[in-house]
């Protein structure tokens, strides 16, 4: 499958002379203008211009890990939750604790600036120092705590050579002043204010509005932009056609006859039937083709769905299936792969009425009413197939603001996922999707993609 992204792990600690902690608007050529939006933890800031940003999940704890995306080792960051055994314990005494661990290793350090400072609702401690480590070399490393319940804080750890202190402290100072960290009344109250409205927007889906997803295959190009600009330089990464269509459940499996359906099988409802490839390795001929098919019970009360990819280089295949099927709150979802034989089954309980179903949230934009009567950040439950569960994702509908007519969809799949942003036009088609990772999604004419991947040597649809 394609590569998965490795997650380094990173030293602890941080940097610089006095900072000031009052919020401001981040310097636009400094810091990132799209602030990380740490939903879990109630918090957002704007990173420095360039900032990667991955998430790791040790001992069930998520951990945020930061480096400079345009210098390899420039420095690491890293933004992690923290339970204190000691009663009483206070930002200002975990610092300190800091200092004695510094201290305990007998090496020289000196601190370059320990104070308090306002963030958000809170009021946190930060530490920078530099000291010598083992091999002589001199680094800048600190933190920044902040209190998030009794005993229960969120540390920023940040690291660096001491000789890149001028020019990087500027950035950090900066970035540092636009952390705003919620109390946990304010992050559930918003959070219950976005399900209720998600609440709302499910009772809009009826039967007839549901029929409204109806239509004929699209083609989706989907592609890396270049940094020169030129179309010719850009990256294929794959494509994919969507069709909605009613249909009996039984057209799950496309090999049996609707004669050997049995009632179940031929109960009608909404279907969307999804056919990809994805480009693994060009070069040596390695791709991923997928079909899924996607069924929902007009009701909404059952929907089931199967897909089968198959990843495929010169002779050499390789098949795997996804099974789901949900009836009213259960879902159980089996995965499985045909040459091992294997058959993984999970069982999930629904956990609120906002919950979409597959091909509602491959229809989410043309459901979505266009009226102007529900805009704004709203929640729902889906399963999310990449992270085999059922998270809470957060969708912000609203019209463009540039006079189009269109209407943009802002949506993290789950608490800690980067932004998608999908555009779609007056009636609902979508016309684009920019993931968080600059990936285009985007219509195309089937001929069109055929030149652009016969021109590039890939194999055309």
């Amino acid at each position: 499958m394609s590569p998965k992204a490795s997650l380094s792990v990173l030293m602890v600690c941080a940097i610089s002379q006095s900072l000031s902690t009052k919020p401001r608007n981040p310097p636009a050529a400094v810091l990132d203008p799209e602030p990380l939006v740490a939903e879990a933890y109630g918090l957002s800031m704007h990173l420095p211009a360039g900032t990667m940003v991955t998430t790791q999940l040790t001992d069930e704890k998520l951990i945020y890990v930061f480096t400079d995306g345009r210098e390899v080792g420039a420095w690491g960051m890293r933004l992690q939750p923290l339970v204190s055994a000691r009663p009483g314990a206070t930002a200002e005494s975990l610092i300190q604790d800091k200092i004695s661990q510094v201290r305990s290793t007998g090496r020289r350090f000196r601190i370059i600036a320990n104070h308090p400072g306002r963030y958000g609702a809170v009021e946190g401690r930060l530490l920078y120092l530099q000291r010598t480590l083992p091999d002589g070399a001199e680094v800048i490393n600190g933190w920044l705590i902040l209190p998030t319940a009794p005993q229960q804080f969120l540390v920023f750890s940040l690291v660096m050579s001491a000789d890149r202190i001028g020019l990087l402290q500027p950035v950090f100072n900066a970035s540092f002043a636009t952390v705003n960290l919620r109390s946990q009344e304010e992050v559930t109250a918003q959070r219950q204010a976005r399900l209720e409205r998600g609440r709302m927007v499910i009772d809009t889906f009826t039967p007839a509005r549901l029929r409204s997803l109806i239509s004929g295959p699209t083609l989706y190009r989907i592609y890396q932009p270049a940094a020169s600009g030129r179309a010719d330089d850009e990256t294929e990464i794959g494509y994919f056609t969507m069709r909605c269509l009613e249909a009996p459940r039984g057209r799950l499996t496309p090999e049996r006859l609707p004669s050997s359906y049995g009632a179940m099988e031929s109960e009608e409802g909404l279907m969307v039937i999804i056919e990809a490839r994805a480009i693994v390795d060009a070069a040596t001929k390695h791709y991923v083709d997928v079909e899924g098919r996607y069924w929902m019970r007009w009701t909404r009360s059952s929907e089931a769905w199967s897909v089968r990819m198959t990843e495929r280089q010169g002779v050499t295949e390789h098949t795997t299936a996804q099974t789901g099927i949900r009836t009213r709150e259960v879902l159980t979802v089996i995965h499985s792969a045909r040459e091992e034989f294997t058959r993984q089954p999970t069982e999930w309980s629904i956990p609120d009425k906002a919950y979409l179903s597959q091909p509602e949230v491959f229809g989410l934009g043309c459901l979505l009413p266009r009226d102007g009567s529900v805009t704004g950040p709203m929640a729902f439950y889906h399963y999310d197939s990449r992270l085999r569960r059922v998270p809470r994702r957060i969708d912000d509908w609203r019209p463009a603001d540039d006079g189009s007519g269109h209407w943009v969809l802002r949506t993290r799949s789950s608490l800690d996922a980067g932004v998608v942003t999908q555009i779609f036009d007056a009636q609902g088609t979508r016309l684009r999707r920019i993931d968080a990772d600059g990936k285009i999604t985007e219509r195309i004419d089937r001929q069109e993609l055929r030149r652009l991947w016969q021109a590039k040597g890939l194999l055309a649809p």
